[in-house]
């Protein structure tokens, strides 16, 4: 039913069970620190100890090794991850897509227009916009956090398969063995000295009576004292019983008298003993483990990582005690190439021992020497030591030039991820909110109207344009579409300012002026083209379009959406006439008829 693997690669016992484990077994397999790997199928314990290996004996019969490496291990699981990460990704592209299918009928990000008729809709829309992007952004993060961790699971097997880094796993296991040494001969010390508790007194001699009030005969009172002493620094506890339930050390059972020193050396000799057998097999497991480890170095050649590193030539030079009246001048050797002035002073070896050792050290002179130094007044002076051997000063030496470390440059730029700046610009969208403005009389131009009115303005390059009713900029967006980058910037006009400051932020390419057109006379200039659906009510559209005429240049051309009223047809009669079809404003909110007047400015 069960079978057990142990890799000495990451130290790791794993379980393999043939079919659910009983409730009892299950318990003993998690309190020993077993943990259900399901994509393994597997139970896995994050390293190696004596108990979990005697459970698995228990369960298994025998340990055997582990078939798969650590780096196919990494790989099987890069998959998952990778799985993972293209599932969510495949999330944060249907979220997107719902968002984009919302906002099909309004631009992402147009304000919420207060007192108008879609103001309901659009609340309901802009909220659905929100948690969609919310979710499409969290699952597009979430793909990249499994991204990262597939990337992660191989570079972590690559890693600890290096020669360096298996070098110094190989020193950990040494000073994990000498430290279960240490726990051995401490316990071997402990039995000795509890072995000895019962050694006769030889030459002691106590006063009559002295212990009387403990009923205890003398030899039983130095016990105890005997057996406190050696309690004292064995920290061993005892068990939790119904009074203590929890537990109490051996020295305070002994202080309390809850026990005998005859029955604390008992306790103690087992409790040594049992620590004795587990730092062996400690031992022994990490001995089987060096083995491994120093194998696989010298299969990889790295053995020499192991040598001792010796003492450089560089790192002590001559210590040299000779007269310099004038002083020395020494390197900053926090500076490279300044240099500072210490005069010296006499002293006697005695005196300079005296010394703290925080107020006195060595400098380096010339790169072949050093000497002493010591603070005195709060400066550092040299030292020459009157009654000690004195030295030739040695000749300077060239210091050996540092290699200058070369700046890692990127040669090749990143990749970029389009998603990657959709997905961003979605999060920032996110951050901003939704903006709330009031515009009641706004009705945006539809698409196909829009495409339509740009396509009998015929906007050739170099042509200026104007748009005296932005709104949501509908018009103005198909402007810039078929504008000359290297022409005149396209001017839009609108009265509402929040819609402005929108239309400046989807249309950088564009100059936007928060005004009331009809306000605007030679400011702005006059215009090749003007394309315009100026506000219905009450012929307003009227007043707008011949206010828009006297900008026209000599041969410009004025397209401009209107009401199909007898008062717009009357006005514009000697101009052509395009009636749109019936409902073309339904969408927006209004069943009035509309049409399209295009008028051309006589050339002069």
């Amino acid at each position: 039913m069960y079978s057990a693997t142990y890799s000495p690669e990451d130290n790791k016992l794993r379980l393999y069970a043939a079919m659910r484990l009983p409730a009892d077994v299950y318990a003993r397999v998690k309190a020993a620190g077993f943990i259900w790997a399901a994509k393994q199928d597997l139970f896995v314990a994050p390293m190696w100890t004596p108990e979990r290996e005697d459970l698995l004996i228990e369960l298994a019969g025998e340990i055997g090794d582990e078939d798969t490496s650590l780096v196919d291990r990494a790989e099987d699981r890069a998959d998952r991850f990778d799985g993972y990460r293209d599932n969510r990704a495949e999330d944060a592209e249907r979220a997107r897509q719902a968002v984009a299918a919302i906002a099909d009928n309004i631009p992402l990000g147009q304000p919420i227009l207060v007192g108008h008729h879609s103001e309901r809709h659009a609340r309901k829309d802009a909220e659905r916009i929100q948690n969609g992007m919310r979710k499409a952004i969290k699952m597009w993060e979430t793909s990249k956090y499994w991204q990262a961790r597939a990337q992660g699971a191989i570079r972590h097997a690559k890693y600890k398969e290096r020669p360096d880094v298996r070098a110094r796993r190989i020193k950990t296991l040494e000073a994990d063995k000498r430290r279960q040494e240490r726990y051995r001969d401490e316990a071997r010390k402990f039995i000795k000295l509890w072995g000895q508790l019962n050694r006769p007194h030889r030459g002691t001699e106590l006063r009559p009576g002295v212990y009387a009030q403990d009923g205890l005969p003398c030899d039983d009172v130095l016990r105890l004292k005997r057996a406190l002493a050696i309690a004292n620094y064995s920290h061993i506890s005892l068990p939790a019983t119904p009074e203590r339930p929890y537990g109490t050390s051996l020295w305070g059972a002994l202080n309390d008298s809850a026990i005998t020193p005859r029955q604390a050396q008992l306790f103690a000799l087992k409790a040594h003993a049992r620590m004795i057998a587990q730092a062996r097999r400690w031992i022994a497991h990490v001995d089987n483990r060096l083995l491994y480890e120093r194998a696989m170095l010298e299969e990889q050649g790295g053995t020499d990582l192991l040598k001792p590193k010796g003492k450089s030539a560089k790192a002590q030079l001559p210590l040299c005690n000779y007269r310099a009246p004038e002083g020395l001048d020494i390197e900053n050797m926090y500076n490279r190439g300044e240099m500072i002035h210490y005069p010296q002073i006499e002293m006697t070896a005695a005196e300079y021992t005296r010394i703290h050792t925080d107020y006195k050290g060595t400098r380096v002179v010339g790169n072949s020497h050093r000497v002493r130094t010591t603070m005195q007044k709060c400066s550092l002076v040299c030292v020459f030591l009157t009654d000690s051997k004195v030295h030739e000063p040695p000749a300077n030496r060239q210091a050996a030039e540092r290699p200058v470390r070369v700046p890692r440059v990127q040669t090749e730029p990143r990749p970029v991820d389009p998603q990657a700046e959709v997905f961003d610009a979605m999060k920032a969208s996110v951050k901003a909110g939704v903006t709330v403005v009031s515009a009641p009389q706004l009705f945006p131009t539809p698409e196909p109207i829009a495409e339509r009115v740009i396509e009998l303005a015929d906007i050739q390059p170099g042509h200026a344009v104007l748009e005296p009713s932005a709104g949501t900029g509908a018009l103005l967006g198909k402007v810039i579409d078929v504008s000359d980058r290297g022409g005149p910037v396209p001017i839009a006009v609108e009265i509402n300012s929040g819609l402005a400051d929108r239309l400046r932020q989807r249309f950088p390419l564009a100059s936007v002026r928060c005004a009331d057109f009809l306000t605007c006379n030679g400011d702005l200039g006059t215009f090749d083209r003007i394309v315009m659906n100026p506000p219905f009510r009450n012929a307003e559209d009227i007043k707008h379009i011949e206010h828009a005429r006297r900008m026209l240049r000599p041969g410009g051309r004025l397209v401009a959406v209107c009401a199909a009223g007898p008062r717009q047809r009357e006005a514009f009669a000697d101009h052509e006439w395009i009636d749109l079809p019936a409902g073309s404003f339904a969408a927006q909110g209004t069943g009035v008829n509309a049409a399209i007047v295009v008028i051309d400015a006589d050339e002069r």
